[in-house]
């Protein structure tokens, strides 16, 4: 019996990640002003760089942070707790895929203290978390790293070239969003 529950419980999670999927190809292709700025999108971003993260509850001793602040809440438990990792990409959580932040243990787990139910798909890039706070003290505001348009969008651009500056690999999901191409 438990079998069969977990097998439907991976068959609706690996359906979960598919919509995912779909929705940041469809969406990927960037307008002709975009292409003449920036090298990528946020979803090529995601889809490049990204990893799959398994919902998980709330650990004790994390509260619900503010409602709709998910930057906020995700960097203040990163700068609070070295073993968190401050995670930014995609999620979903009632239907809709959104730009959203959280946090991972090193494990896959997807620590989300802005829903107050985990969201059901989460797909995302895993940041250092030097160059979360760097960039949130040059904005002066707690805003997306991969939408930093106070700075002209540096992941879409040469940036986004140079994972070593960004990327913290401590952080990994569960497995790639998509096998790297040499």
């Amino acid at each position: 019996m438990w079998e069969i529950g977990r097998i439907k419980t991976e068959s609706l999670k690996k359906a979960h990640q598919d919509r995912l999927v779909e929705f940041l190809r469809r969406i990927s292709e960037p307008s002709a002003a975009a292409r003449m700025v920036l090298k990528r999108t946020i979803p090529q971003f995601v889809l490049e760089y990204g990893w799959w993260y398994k919902a998980a509850k709330l650990p004790k001793g994390i509260a619900i942070g503010t409602p709709k602040e998910c930057h906020r809440n995700a960097a203040d438990l990163a700068l609070a707790d070295d073993s968190l990792i401050y995670c930014e990409g995609y999620a979903i959580f009632k239907s809709q895929p959104t730009l959203h932040a959280w946090v991972t243990d090193g494990h896959g787990r997807a620590i989300d203290n802005t829903w107050a139910k985990p969201g059901v798909a989460y797909a995302g890039v895993p940041f250092q978390t030097d160059f979360v706070n760097l960039t949130m003290l040059k904005n002066h505001a707690f805003i997306s790293l991969l939408d930093d348009y106070r700075n002209r969008f540096p992941l879409r651009g040469d940036l986004g070239d140079r994972p070593d500056e960004w990327l913290e690999l401590r952080g990994r999901g569960e497995k790639r969003i998509c096998e790297p191409v040499d």
